[in-house]
């Protein structure tokens, strides 16, 4: 389960430029002490949606089992106090979000955004290109692109914003006999190039830790998480999502060869 926070004050409304939302930057008391947190402020439209609040909690969960860098997930209770001394921008923005606990990652320091064309040994030296690559076509996150890339880098790389992967429509009815990677997922990704354009030793290898990882990966872990959200209000598609899960297991020789086929 996420631990729940309240937040005791407001520090900053992130630009929607960078993403499909404003986030807000908040200070909560911890049981470590004070720690701010980027608070994802949804609306209940976008969240009716997209499910945008468990995408986002179960993806920050599924990251960690293969291994790649997530922020410090929580849910935050912003008390309506807090705005009474805020600009009216604020007070505007704090209506028109959904009046349920609000998905949060722990702000990081010393980080900027990813930078499309960058030496592919810079982010060698921080994330496993390939594996990236395919846990986003496992959770189906067309999201992580050469324009935004939601992907943060400092000493390492951190994944953010997963609120648009494991729509149903994308994790529904798929046809394993003649499953494909689909462009969406591919051409358009962020370390799409850089494996593309790898040598055939080092393409021959790629995907063997991704593999590994959805052997083991043991998806009753989800169900705290399933609960929690449940029983904070949200919609929950636990079925449609492990069952797209199993399958990748079940099928994953012929996930991990349509990775390969779509870098060639």
């Amino acid at each position: 389960m996420l631990p729940v926070y309240e937040a005791i004050d407001i520090v900053q409304v992130i630009s929607k430029q960078s993403g499909h939302t404003q986030p807000w930057v908040v200070v909560a008391n911890t049981p470590k002490g004070l720690q701010s947190f980027v608070v994802k402020l949804y609306t209940t439209a976008q969240i009716q949606q997209y499910n945008s609040v468990t995408s986002e909690v179960i993806c920050n969960v599924l990251a960690s089992e293969f291994d790649l860098n997530v922020p410090q997930a929580a849910f935050i209770d912003i008390p309506e106090a807090l705005l009474f001394n805020k600009s009216l921008e604020w007070q505007e923005l704090y209506g028109k979000a959904d009046i349920r606990l609000k998905f949060a990652t722990a702000q990081l320091s010393d980080i900027s955004s990813a930078i499309p064309g960058l030496p592919k040994g810079y982010y060698n030296k921080r994330i496993s290109l390939d594996t990236l690559y395919a846990f986003d076509n496992l959770i189906l996150n067309g999201d992580r692109g050469q324009q935004k890339t939601n992907l943060l880098v400092g000493k390492k790389a951190w994944l953010i914003d997963h609120e648009l992967a494991l729509q149903t429509a994308d994790i529904s009815n798929t046809d394993w006999a003649n499953f494909e990677i689909a462009e969406k997922f591919s051409t358009y990704h962020l370390f799409y190039t850089y494996l593309k354009r790898s040598i055939k030793s080092k393409k021959k290898h790629y995907f063997d830790e991704f593999l590994e990882y959805v052997h083991t990966l043991n998806i009753n872990k989800l169900n705290s998480y399933y609960q929690q959200l449940s029983k904070e209000g949200y919609s929950v598609d636990r079925n449609i999502i492990n069952n797209w899960l199993q399958q990748v297991k079940q099928n994953s020789i012929i996930f991990v060869k349509s990775l390969k086929e779509s870098i060639e």
